[in-house]
């Protein structure tokens, strides 16, 4: 048997089929979210392993650098010593420069102080410094007062000055950088917290700032006796030894080749040049004068011409130290510029690689998910016989581009069964108002059915439009045909394209299952009666009107006049349920569990 009433597209199978798209959809996105996050953490702990050592490096030269300004400080502070033992003497010759260089040492030694309390609010290091903001307010309070001691006794005449006050005031000058050395230690510490390995570069850097203070020291311990001319007393020669033991104690740890990493060979061979000129030349001048001072106030030199000659000798260590910590620098800043360039390159590939695995991903979507996704819709479509359009090209190469081919194949073979259904249907005689079969047309496809000698199962549901003749009297009949025809086209949406669907006579219409058991032709025949009853017809503008109908199903078989008992049985139900209360189904009983279905049915309706 054939079908006339169109094909049956179930909208609980369009849900379905939408939503397992929709979850198949939602998983590869999860999937893609999965690969994503775990790319993501990847890619953070490269990027936070390489900011972290930026950071490092970054703070690293931050704190050295600002060491190096404290120990810039200390170096000022002793070298202004040199110009201020100068003044104090009594034999500072008219037009010397010692006062301008003065002025010119203790600018210096401001502006480095200066640079000091502006670091404390540096934004640049790890935490602000604000522990160093007492130490440098005693500095400078030390200072100031030291200054203006010195200055006092400048100004006196030379038969004026004493020997005492002068030890105080270079006793004075030494408390700076004592109370400076706090600074000093604070900023070790810090670059120890830092950075374990700094500790070692901080030692040293401030063993070779010690040796400059310490040389300048020694020259200003034996400075107050030459000042006024006096023979030297013992404090100044106890102190004298202690300086010199300190001094040699630290060059024998940092002045031999290979103590302090980092330095160049040109650094390295500053080393024989201090061991010259410092602990050579400088040290032997200080011998002489404290040989002659042991005795008598009968000095070779002034103070001023001491300070000219001896500083010069100090002028090694100073540098020796500033290389050192120019070195250091100098490789903290490379490490910096390494860190930074691993780090842009890192963010870089790890951009790199999202844009990659978006890509693949869109592609992978494109050219493999999104097409077994249509083959899969294009398949279903074909099983409930409906049309697709042709699909070659669309999988590109390889399987997917076989795989659309052969579902091309299958549409046109099912092409050409429609076509041969569609002539045969032709064929067939057909409702002029409705398009559906016929009654004679159906009566001839039983009567084949008998005469070819099939005996198939077949299942028969009539229906008829309750209160039809009350829609025609009231409403006239061209609103009733109206009514016939959208009822037929509800019918032709409810049924499969295996159905057969007829205008049996009247308001009637009949469905043949072919092939289906009672319960499901029931279950058809309470879809057909649910659907025209929920959905109002429109008959003019503004008007519509709820139809319901009346069933009557039955099942036997076509063959030995097994076709007109099946009408007659079918046509008894559906009298039984119109005498029921009508918009009902009713079924033959076939057995207890068939009837109670049935009871339960007609109970809804």
């Amino acid at each position: 048997m054939s079908n006339t009433g169109g094909s049956y597209a179930s909208p609980r199978a369009d849900v379905a089929e939408a939503r397992t798209a929709k979850v198949l959809r939602r998983k590869l996105q999860w999937l893609i979210a999965i690969v994503v996050a775990c790319t993501g953490v990847l890619a953070t702990e490269i990027i936070a392993a390489s900011y972290s050592d930026f950071v490092i490096a970054r703070r690293n030269l931050t704190e050295v650098m600002a060491f190096c300004r404290v120990l810039d400080a200390a170096n000022y502070l002793s070298a202004e010593r040199g110009p201020s033992n100068g003044m104090l003497g009594i034999g500072v010759a008219p037009g010397s420069p010692v006062k301008a260089r003065l002025a010119e040492f203790r600018a210096r030694s401001d502006a480095s102080l200066a640079q000091l309390v502006a670091d404390i609010d540096n934004a640049s290091r790890a935490e602000p410094a604000d522990a160093l903001s007492p130490i440098l307010v005693e500095v400078q309070r030390r200072l100031a007062l030291a200054r203006v001691e010195v200055d006092r006794i400048a100004a006196l005449p030379p038969e004026e000055r004493n020997l005492a006050e002068i030890q105080a005031a270079i006793e004075a000058m030494f408390g700076v950088i004592d109370a400076l050395r706090p600074a000093i230690d604070w900023n070790i510490q810090r670059l120890t917290n830092t950075d374990p390995n700094l500790a070692g570069i901080a030692l040293a850097a401030q063993m070779l700032a010690n040796l400059r203070e310490d040389g300048g020291r020694l020259g200003s311990q034996i400075m107050a006796p030459v000042a006024v001319g006096k023979p030297l007393e013992a404090q100044n020669l106890a102190d004298s030894e202690r300086t010199r033991g300190r001094l040699q104690e630290v060059w024998s740890i940092v002045g031999k080749p290979g103590a302090l990493p980092g330095l160049s060979p040109a650094d390295i061979g500053d080393l024989a040049k201090i061991d010259r000129e410092f602990f050579g030349e400088g040290l032997a001048m200080i011998d002489g004068i404290i040989a002659v001072g042991r005795n008598s106030g009968a000095y070779p030199m002034t103070a001023e011409q001491l300070t000219d000659r001896f500083v010069p000798k100090m002028k090694p260590l100073e540098d020796l130290r500033r290389s050192f910590m120019d070195a250091t620098v100098e490789r903290l800043s490379a490490n910096k510029t390494r860190a930074s360039i691993k780090l842009a390159v890192a963010t870089l590939a790890t951009f790199a690689l999202f844009l990659v695995l978006l890509v693949l991903m869109r592609r992978a979507r494109s050219l493999v998910f999104e097409p077994l996704l249509l083959a899969r819709h294009s398949i279903i479509e074909l099983a409930n016989d409906r049309p697709i359009s042709r699909l070659q090209g669309k999988g590109g190469e390889g399987e997917m581009g076989r795989l659309f081919d052969a579902i091309d194949v299958l549409r046109q073979r099912l092409d050409e069964r429609t076509l041969l259904m569609q002539h045969l249907e032709r064929q067939a005689e057909t409702d002029e108002l409705t398009g559906l079969l016929n009654r004679r047309a159906l009566e001839l496809i039983g009567s084949a059915e008998h005469k070819n000698g099939g005996d198939q199962q077949v299942c028969l549901i009539l229906m008829d439009i309750d209160h039809f003749k009350q829609i025609n009297d009231t409403h006239g009949h061209l609103v009733g045909d109206i009514v016939l025809k959208e009822t037929a086209r509800i019918i032709r949406n409810s049924v499969r394209n295996s159905d057969l669907v007829a205008r049996f006579g009247g308001e009637e219409f009949a469905v043949i299952t072919p092939g289906d058991n009672i319960e499901s032709a029931l279950a058809l025949a309470e879809r057909i009666r649910f659907n025209l009853a929920r959905e109002p017809i429109v008959v003019s503008e503004g008007r519509a009107l709820t139809v319901t109908a009346s069933f009557g199903v039955a099942e036997g078989r076509s063959a030995n006049g097994g076709w007109t008992r099946l009408i007659a049985r079918a046509d008894t139900e559906l009298y039984r349920a119109k005498s029921e209360g009508r918009n009902r189904v009713c079924v033959q009983q076939a057995s207890a569990s068939l009837a109670h279905l049935t009871s339960a049915k007609s109970a809804r309706a």
